[in-house]
């Protein structure tokens, strides 16, 4: 492979500190297994493979890195014969690559007695350490209250969170700080730190404090955002002299706002801010339609700027003085003193809790860790590595970290400590980090990637990997182009530029039939439409949301791409018909979005799978299985029960259900008992007894059973298991129901019992929104369209990638919580009002809140980025919009990025500035039709005429085809040919489905003997079978009474077993006598190996006599022997196996009683203890079976088998075979 200069730098640097900054689709994982094979075949100065530390963000990483280190160490071995391939590839197994959480557990493990751990711990699953967290915050709260000197600390807490309800945001707020601060090295020393930084001195002022500079910085956005605008209105009116009468007035304004950008302290920008002043502006007459459209905007311009000033910036950050802002922090500095007192006793009480159950948590593996590396003496500020980390940093030659993007400070003090100062290599893409939510801190990255240098003998060095091996040249231009004019310093804290280009590393497609590669942006108008349309469509529009609308598209924008025969091209560079698993759709968010998706799709005809984080609570049957366990808990709960009687368990009517509730005010259950005496309805009645009683027997059972058997037990009692899977996606909904089963189990086994904890733990998680995964039935290699997130698409690629709901709006919610957190910022407080019962923000929740929303938009700029550099072949953006005219010319005029509201105020304003004037597309957007515009790198479409698809809202509608399946009539439908198809497919081995997959030798040879039988049968005309001779191999074939002798008096197959059992046991030595043989078999009894049934029926003299046999004696010369030798072969074309067809295999498994080595051949020897009187007797019945060794000794060694043969201890004789 022709590497470039910069992925050469990359492999063959050494003795430096690296960053390595890899693009998307620059090939970074191949640059660090072939950077890792060099080092390991360095010939001057190779490093073991133990002595590499490889941390990866999953674990699915981890194990592709390991893999293909193997394979290149296997090529390498392959191609040159060099033993210190072999080495290392026998060293690859025990090679520290895994992700950090694995690397954490591996170090405590071993160093667990430096800490005084008990080395028995276990990872707990968050089901039950969120119910194991709830109950230590209640009985922690409870111990506040009962103690008078602390509840003092915490009424203030509960004036300020509390509510009528109870503590349910405290507890909230308590676990949301505690896991918060885990993320800091030092949790503790973070939280009193945070706290003190409202102990603001008298002395003290607004600038001093590290709230002011985001602050500032928010200021200056706005305003600059305004000064912008208001310099295109000065440059606008000097050039209309009609317009000239304003002129002053609005360069007044200008200057204004101007002024405050030059401010730089609270007090100045707050005077500054308070003077611009905004007078009645003049009425001006007689302009042309131009003239009129130009002051227009204007005014919106000045208006826009008024509310700036007037209703954000005054109001939230110059409203009181600075005195009072200062004065507002230390009167919150009580209650941030609680918090942080209850978080930490939280802590202290939950660390305690863990441990006694023998229990930690994901983050205690990291803390844990850094417990173990950093000494005793360290701080904060100074960190000083243990003896165990300054004993890792001697072992491993390099630490290389992998998504050092999104890495957090406990992680990255982790890797420091186990890395020297010239042995660290960090692999990420600042542009890639997308972890916020997972606390992650891309500022690590981002300080090395503007710190260190780029000379290729710098200590600490960063290498930009910028060439793409990806995605088609055109689909990178429309990545450039956006990013060019979207991430800059003010917006992302980056500017994209040269470094931060995508070069193409792969040219465009040779084949005539594949996509054009242009980025493909599809703009859908949802607004009213000014045409005309019928009755029925408009019913339809109405009652179809957006997305809906949206979803229809993009399945016909499928179809079309599949109709039109695209070819796309695989790595190998063959090309492969399109289709439906080379399209994947990607979501910002799939809550609630994937499922109409899904939907639109199915009713397009396109198989489709949406991987989903959450919703597990929100499936139907699901929710239904838990109302009837609630009810199993406590009948006396009305909405559970009400939704079991409507639900198939049960089917009462909706009018029956209204019956039973006016019956009376009492428990619903209660009013079902009354209405089965009182009831008319027969069926209702019936139905209703039935569940009642079942409801009795259940709750008996609930008593004396686990969750886990409640449920099974369910599944059986209703069939609802079965039902389910009838349903349409039938397989999801039963795996649904598996995972509600399998959860109870895992529930119960960690320590937990009872059905009302149980439903309690499920409880907390829907309240505190841990939702959980659906359950997967979709493979990978499915031929499905694949609906997932952006995030879950990271490091994946695909031929085809559609970004939908472009026009979603940003989830800004988080930014108005109560209280917020920040790594650096702290913790920002709003001040409570206890008798006007108000909040207002403090300077810091402000300070914290402003730097949170630019992080946050940086973020979604980056998350933009991932979603359009997984495409290969094919990128479609594709959003909608219900004000297409206003957003049109909002884009025209350009938004600032740091202000943008969704995807589309990135990309329209960059792709406007190539066709704003396109006569296509004006003409489209003033008529409300439809129009397409492009040039080599896009192609735009403006869509307001959208495909109508059925909702499943629709009411009054019945599709004729369903009718006809219903009342059992044809439909009239042809099938499509893929159904046909796959309907008429047989399986190329017929025989084989009712074959077993494994077979045991001593099956086939009872299989060929029944088979000669049957074959003797037919041909001499026997009306039966002949009767089996007893052997060892037949447990129940027992001898006649009058053939039982003290000798045998054991079972055929019990003496065999007992003779071979010796014969495993006894070494092969020639010269050991009757008594030595007789004194091993008596210790071998009491050590427990032999019964003394089994050794009273040996037979020593005959085993003495086989190792005096010149079979013995080459046995015992034998270099190699293997006694009971296992061994499973895949075996095809077997003369053995007659029902076995062409091209068919089957596993076959056996036990070898002795293999043994002559020079480079094998011999095999068979021990039988069979009463037969001839050799040739053994060679007929056992001919198969010796047939099958030798082609399964030499098929799995390798070497010939040079001799095989029985050894008969009734004729103590040897038979060759």
């Amino acid at each position: 492979m022709a590497w470039t200069e910069a992925q050469e730098a990359a492999m063959n640097s050494r003795g430096q500190t690296l960053l390595l900054s890899a693009a998307a689709g620059s090939g970074k994982t191949a640059v660090l297994v072939e950077r890792l094979v060099r080092r390991l075949l360095d010939r001057q100065n190779p490093i073991d493979m133990t002595a590499v530390l490889v941390v990866t963000f999953t674990k699915a990483a981890a194990a592709e890195m390991r893999e293909r280190i193997g394979a290149a160490l296997t090529a390498a071995l392959e191609a040159t014969g060099r033993p210190d391939a072999e080495r290392q590839l026998a060293l690859l197994p025990a090679a520290s690559i895994s992700t950090l959480h694995s690397f954490c557990q591996e170090v405590i493990r071993t160093y667990f007695y430096t800490i005084d751990l008990d080395p028995a711990f276990r990872v707990a699953g968050e089901e039950e350490l969120s119910l194991l967290r709830k109950q230590v915050l209640e009985d922690l709260l409870l111990s506040y209250y009962e103690q008078e000197e602390k509840a003092d600390v915490l009424y203030p807490l509960a004036d300020m969170f509390g509510t009528e309800r109870g503590d349910d945001n405290i507890v909230r707020t308590v676990e949301r700080m505690y896991q918060y601060s885990r993320s800091m090295p030092f949790p503790e020393q973070w939280l009193r730190q945070a706290a003190a930084a409202y102990d603001i001195p008298s002395s003290g002022s607004i600038e001093e404090t590290p709230w002011w500079e985001p602050v500032k910085a928010e200021i200056r956005r706005s305003l600059q955002e305004a000064v912008r605008q208001y310099e295109w209105a000065v440059r606008q009116i000097e050039a209309r002299p009609a317009l000239q009468g304003v002129k002053d007035l609005i360069y007044s304004e200008y200057r204004s706002l101007q002024g405050v950008l030059e401010k730089h302290t609270w007090e100045m920008t707050a005077r500054a801010v308070k003077a611009v002043t905004f007078t009645r502006l003049p009425a001006l007459r007689k302009l042309t339609p131009e003239d009129k459209a130009c002051w227009e905007a204007c005014k919106k311009i000045r208006t826009d700027s008024k509310k700036l000033i007037q209703d954000k910036l005054c109001p939230v950050y110059f409203a009181v003085s600075s005195a009072d802002l200062l004065d507002g922090m230390r009167a919150v500095l009580p209650v941030m003193k609680g918090l942080v007192q209850v978080t930490s006793d939280f802590a202290a009480a939950y660390e305690k809790a863990k441990r006694e159950k023998g229990w930690i948590d994901f983050s205690d593996l990291e803390h844990l860790c850094l417990k173990i590396l950093s000494a005793p003496e360290s701080t904060p500020d100074r960190i000083v590595p243990s003896a165990v980390a300054r004993k890792l940093q001697e072992k491993y030659a390099e630490v290389l970290i992998d998504e050092y993007q999104d890495t957090n400070g406990v992680q990255e003090l982790i890797t420091q400590l186990v890395s020297r100062t010239n042995n660290r290599f960090m692999v990420g893409d600042i542009k890639q980090s997308i972890y916020r939510f997972r606390l992650a801190d891309p500022s690590l990255f981002l300080e090395k990637y503007k710190r260190f240098r780029r000379e290729p003998q710098a200590v600490e060095r960063c290498i930009d990997l910028n060439r793409n091996f990806r995605s088609m040249p055109q689909i990178l231009a429309a990545v450039n182009e956006v990013f060019a004019a979207i991430m800059t310093e003010e917006a992302a804290g980056l500017a994209y530029g040269e470094r931060e280009f995508l070069h193409a590393g792969r040219g465009p497609s040779d084949h005539p039939h594949t996509v054009s590669g242009r980025t493909e942006v599809c703009l859908l108008s949802t607004g009213e439409k000014e045409k005309e349309t019928t009755e029925a469509t408009e019913a339809t529009a109405q009652e179809q949301t957006a997305f809906e609308q949206e979803s229809a598209y993009i399945a016909e924008k499928i179809q079309h791409l599949l109709a039109s025969h695209t070819y796309i091209t695989e790595k190998d560079g063959t090309h492969t018909p399109l289709s439906y698993g080379h399209i994947v759709i990607l979501l910002r968010s799939p809550a609630g979005k994937a499922e109409v998706l899904v939907q639109a799709l199915q009713q397009a005809g396109i198989p489709s799978f949406a991987e989903q984080n959450g919703g597990y609570f929100a499936a139907i049957e699901v929710q239904i299985m838990l109302s009837l366990l609630q009810c199993i808990d406590n009948p006396q709960q009305d909405i559970p029960l009400a939704a079991v009687l409507r639900s198939p368990l049960v089917g009462v009517s909706e009018a029956c259900l209204a019956e039973l509730r006016l019956l009376g005010a009492g428990p619903l259950w209660r009013n079902a008992a009354r209405y089965i005496t009182q009831g008319e309805n027969s069926s209702a009645v019936t139905a209703l007894q039935q569940f009642l009683q079942q409801l009795e027997s259940w709750r008996t059972y609930s008593r004396r059973h686990s969750v886990a058997e409640l449920i099974w037990r369910l599944f059986s009692d209703t069939a609802y298991y079965e039902y389910v899977g009838g349903l349409p996606g039938g397989s999801i909904r039963q795996a649904n129901l598996k995972a509600l089963y399998e959860r109870a189990r895992q529930y119960e086994e960690h320590g937990f019992r009872g059905l009302f904890r149980y439903l309690r733990l499920l409880d907390k998680m829907k309240e505190d929104g841990v939702d959980l995964a659906p359950a997967k039935v979709a493979g990978e290699k499915e031929d499905v369209v694949r609906i997932m997130s952006i995030h879950k698409s990271k490091g994946l690629e695909f031929p085809v990638v559609i970004v939908a709901d472009m026009g979603k709006a940003f989830n800004r919610q988080d930014w108005n919580e109560p209280i917020l957190f920040h790594h650096t910022l702290g913790i920002g407080l709003k001040q409570y009002d206890t008798d006007w019962r108000m909040s207002y923000p403090t300077l810091a929740w402000n300070g914290i809140r402003a730097q949170s929303a630019w992080e946050s938009t940086a973020e979604e700029e980056r998350i933009l980025y991932v979603a359009m550099t997984r495409a290969k072949e094919l990128l479609l953006l594709i959003g909608h919009t219900s004000h297409l005219a206003n957003d049109w010319n909002r884009w025209c005029q350009g938004v600032p990025p740091e202000r943008a509201k969704s995807y589309w105020d990135w990309v329209m304003p960059t792709v406007l500035k190539n066709c704003s004037t396109a006569p296509a597309l004006t003409t489209a957007i003033e008529t409300a039709t439809d129009g397409v515009w492009q040039n080599d790198i896009w192609q735009v479409r403006v869509q307001c005429s959208l495909p109508a698809v059925r909702s499943s809202r629709c009411k009054g509608e019945r599709d004729p085809r369903l009718a006809a399946l219903q009342e059992g009539n044809p439909t009239g439908t042809e099938p499509p040919a893929w159904l046909e198809e796959r309907l008429q497919w047989r399986y190329a081995y017929p025989q084989a489905v009712t074959a077993a997959a494994k077979l045991s030798v001593s099956e086939i040879k009872r299989q060929q003997q029944e088979w000669e039988q049957a074959a003797l049968q037919a041909e001499r005309g026997l009306s039966r079978l002949l009767p089996e001779m007893a052997t060892e191999e037949d447990p129940f074939a027992q001898p006649p009474l009058w053939e039982v002798t003290d000798e045998n008096k054991m079972t055929g197959a019990a003496y065999g077993t007992a003779m071979h059992k010796a014969m495993q046991y006894i070494a092969g030595n020639t010269h050991a006598g009757l008594d030595e043989i007789r004194a091993d078999l008596v210790q071998w009894e009491k050590e427990g190996i032999f019964s003394a049934a089994e050794r009273a029926a040996i037979k020593v003299a005959q085993i003495r006599a086989f190792w005096l046999q010149p079979l013995g004696k080459r046995m015992a010369a034998s270099p190699v022997v293997h006694r009971e030798y296992p061994f499973s072969v895949l075996l095809q074309g077997n003369p053995y196996l007659p029902t076995l067809e062409a091209g068919e295999a089957v596993l076959v498994q056996g036990v070898l009683d002795v293999l043994f080595q002559e020079g480079e051949e094998w011999v095999i020897l068979d021990y039988k203890t069979d009463r037969l009187s001839t050799p040739e007797a053994f060679r007929e019945r056992y001919h198969v079976q010796l047939a099958i060794y030798k082609q399964a000794v030499e098929q799995v060694t390798g070497r010939k088998v040079k001799e095989v043969y029985i050894y008969s201890f009734h004729l103590q004789q040897a038979v060759a075979c």
